[in-house]
């Protein structure tokens, strides 16, 4: 599935509806894309309605608002992409443990979101825990306006009656589904849920929700709660009318809770806890300890009165957990008397490092930990310094497994780590390792079967089997197989150039001689081997006809093509003998210097295939590692270079195609992404087409806002259509006219007659001076 603009990385959530996909993109970073269902996004009228919906949520900007970037249709493909928060949805957030005091701080914090944005028009109408989510720090804002595909139980839940019923709906219908959420971040679970099977009834049994049938009392809260008791039954009134009548209004009342002290010293949390916890949660720290026996005294105290009553109130707090069977319910009672500071924070904290102890745990689950207790403590210095510490540790692991040649190990333990922290600055880093790495070991492998079939005493097995190892090598330096291979080559061809050299067969010695060094320059006996050819007495003349022949085939422009006859390989053979040969030396650093303007001349006329084939060349003729290593590093810039213009053309045409040729903001629109393609591109063919389209449909715009009266709005048009293709003679000309008319308009509507004048003037004097 492709998104233009986007690299979509991992799924974060899945309904039948939608998948929400974790994704990259150049500019914005770490987004969250939705993604609707194919069946679902068949409907032409759901389509219609969701498009619709995600125009008006764009225009939402508050910070208790999930931001909304984009939302479109590519293909058959129908999706939104917002920003990606890391704090969880409530349900996650409920099984780690909300505090109390977060709980109200939440739904204040969701009650303003809402007021905003019913003040502005928009309705919600999809409230569900999944669609509030919490970022780093530990705040909760809300996500879908209008692109909600809720249905069905799970949003039944939460639905208002008259939602549920088909009537008529307004802002407190949003404010029903608030509260009931404000029920289950209270007691764990959703109101009216059906006593035997668990079916969440939000409307009573036996009605239709929509306003016939009678609607039972809302739910009884437990004790600990009672101060919130009153805003629950505005929250759930089956009738608008007696509901909160806006989300301030909702704000006021849990601030007015806060503010008389009212809120207990508790949690609620749905999930449940091991018995290490309780133990841990049972036993008072070293510092603690050391307080003295006055503290002690305070604490035995604060337990013999209140324990009874904090136990009562988790119990209560926690939907008819029984103690004895949750664990979770002593530990909030021991953090409600005092046994622990602050015990939302030390309760996440613990789970944190009990999960860090433990052997067996999962990257995934360790780094969870440390950011629940980052969302409820965003400068804890010890989750800060542990999740640092996990994505060290974890790196650390990938650089081992691949410095042992382990790439499956590597490529698992990378893949975990990449989610986990997908905006790691040295991630793209070691994907390239891992790919480097897979890419020598392949190599390795088709070498080996290579020389297995042809044997070292084949020539042509042998370069090809040279050039695949130095290759090995350039992606992976100092690896073992390769540099141990090549050393077996080296030896085995340098023996054989000391027996040719020693029965006078001068060619073959040195064609041996090259290979050998070919493979390690420096290999053990090298120097030994040149000594038995300098020996010769034809060496000279062997010599002196190598470089003829390398001249004549640099004139032909045989550089390093074909191979065994080309300029390069008789240099090569010279200076496998004698090293210090001057004209050699020099001879070869002009083919270096002509492949390396060649490669050059390709890369601008934009012939990538023949660029690519002639740095595989040069990569297996050995001439030089390091031209081998600026021609594939430039290669890749310019397959990037030209990917990145690719993407952001086709982004520039679906822009067009929205109507957002200049905005919504300075870089997302048609015209700016079609600059930065003719920056990276000049004189690419496509901008300069979409730029005239761009421009035309911005005239257009301005002939008809024009020509019905909006002449301000069709002036301003032409003028962006003329910042785009400025050099259009009949535009300008126009744009004149129309700023004569404006002006000419603008003059008759000035105030002319004598009683105005003095009136005006009367008027200035007036208000401007003291008599």
């Amino acid at each position: 599935m492709q998104i233009p603009g986007y690299r979509l990385q991992r799924e974060l959530a899945r309904s039948d509806f939608a998948t929400v996909h974790l994704a990259h993109h150049p500019l914005r970073g770490a987004v969250a894309v939705k993604v609707v269902a194919p069946e679902v996004a068949a409907d032409a009228a759901f389509a219609a309605r969701f498009l619709a919906g995600a125009e008006q949520a764009q225009a939402l900007d508050h910070p208790g608002i999930v931001r909304l970037h984009q939302a479109g249709r590519h293909g058959d493909v129908l999706f939104v992409v917002m920003d990606y928060l890391r704090g969880g949805d409530l349900d996650r957030n409920l099984e780690v443990g909300l505090h109390a005091q977060n709980v109200v701080e939440a739904t204040k914090q969701l009650a303003m979101a809402l007021d905003y944005a019913h003040r502005k028009g928009a309705l919600h109408l999809g409230l569900k825990p999944g669609n509030v989510i919490f970022n780093a720090q530990g705040a909760a804002l809300l996500a879908d306006f209008g692109t909600s595909c809720a249905s069905g139980p799970a949003a039944a839940a939460y639905a208002s009656p008259e939602q549920a019923g088909g009537a008529a709906v307004d802002r407190r219908s949003d404010l029903y589904s608030l509260g009931a959420l404000f029920y289950r971040m209270l007691t764990g679970g959703a109101p009216f849920a059906g006593a035997g099977a668990g079916a969440e009834q939000p409307h009573g049994e036996g009605e239709s929700g929509g306003g016939g049938g009678r609607h039972r009392p809302e739910p009884p809260l437990a004790l600990q709660w009672a101060p919130f008791q009153e805003a629950v039954r505005s929250f759930l009134a089956h009738s608008p009318t007696e509901r909160f009548p806006s989300g301030a209004a909702v704000a006021g009342a849990l601030d007015a809770v806060r503010a008389r002290a009212l809120v207990p010293d508790v949690a609620i949390k749905t999930r449940a806890v091991a018995v290490a916890e309780i133990d841990a949660a049972a036993a008072t720290t070293d510092a603690e300890r050391g307080d003295g026996s006055r503290r002690r005294e305070r604490r035995r105290a604060a337990v013999a009165w209140l324990l009874p009553l904090a136990l009562a109130a988790v119990v209560a707090g926690a939907v008819g957990w029984q103690a004895h069977r949750n664990p979770a319910t002593f530990e909030r009672a021991l953090a409600a008397v005092g046994l622990v500071e602050h015990p939302d924070v030390v309760v996440a904290w613990r789970e944190a490092e009990l999960l860090r102890q433990d052997p067996a745990h999962r990257l995934a689950a360790l780094a969870d930990a440390y950011r629940n207790v980052l969302a409820l403590a965003p400068q804890h210095e010890g989750a800060m310094a542990a999740l640092a510490d996990a994505a060290l540790r974890s790196k650390a692991v990938v650089r081992a497994a691949l410095a042992d040649a382990d790439v499956d190990l590597a490529a698992t333990r990378l893949n975990e780590f990449g989610a986990v922290f997908p905006d790691d600055t040295e991630l793209g880093e070691l994907f390239e390792a891992l790919n480097d790495h897979r890419q020598a070991k392949r190599l390795l492998a088709d070498t080996a079967l290579l020389l297995a079939g042809g044997g070292l005493s084949h020539g042509a097995s042998a370069d090809l089997a040279i050039a695949s190892y130095r290759e090995a090598l350039r992606l992976v330096p100092n690896n073992v197989e390769a540099l141990a291979a090549l050393d077996a080559i080296a030896a085995h061809y340098g023996t054989a150039a000391a027996g040719a050299a020693r029965v006078g067969d001068l060619q073959v010695a040195m064609a041996n001689m090259e290979r050998a060094t070919a493979a390690n320059s420096e290999f053990a006996g090298a120097a030994a081997v040149r000594a038995t050819l300098s020996d010769a007495e034809a060496l000279q003349a062997e010599i002196n006809a190598l470089l003829n022949e390398a001249a004549v085939l640099r004139e032909r422009g045989a550089l390093i093509d074909p191979p065994g006859d080309n300029a390069a390989e008789r240099y090569r053979r010279v200076l496998a003998t004698r090293p210090d040969d001057v004209v050699a030396v020099q001879g070869l650093a002009e083919v270096v210097t002509q492949v390396r303007a060649d490669f050059a001349t390709m890369l601008e006329s934009g012939d990538l295939a023949a660029a690519q084939a002639l740095a595989a060349r040069t990569a297996a003729s050995g001439i030089a590692d390091d031209l081998v290593t600026e021609m594939n590093a430039r290669y890749d810039g310019e397959i990037e270079r030209v990917e990145t213009v690719t993407q952001l053309i086709a982004e520039a045409e679906a822009l067009c195609a929205d109507g957002y040729i200049t905005g919504p903001s300075l870089v997302d629109n048609c015209v700016a992404k079609l600059r930065e393609a003719q920056r990276l591109d000049p004189g690419n063919a496509d901008a300069v087409r979409l730029l005239s389209v761009a421009a035309t449909q911005l005239e257009m715009v301005a002939r008809e806002a024009f020509h019905i009266g909006m002449k301000a709005e069709g002036l301003r048009y032409l003028d962006l259509a003329l910042t785009v293709t400025p050099g259009i003679s009949r535009w300008r000309e126009r744009r004149e006219r129309w700023q004569a008319e404006i002006d000419a308009e603008a003059e008759r509507e000035v105030p002319s007659s004598p009683a105005a004048e003095v009136v005006a003037v009367d008027g200035a004097a007036t208000d401007g001076t003291s008599r």
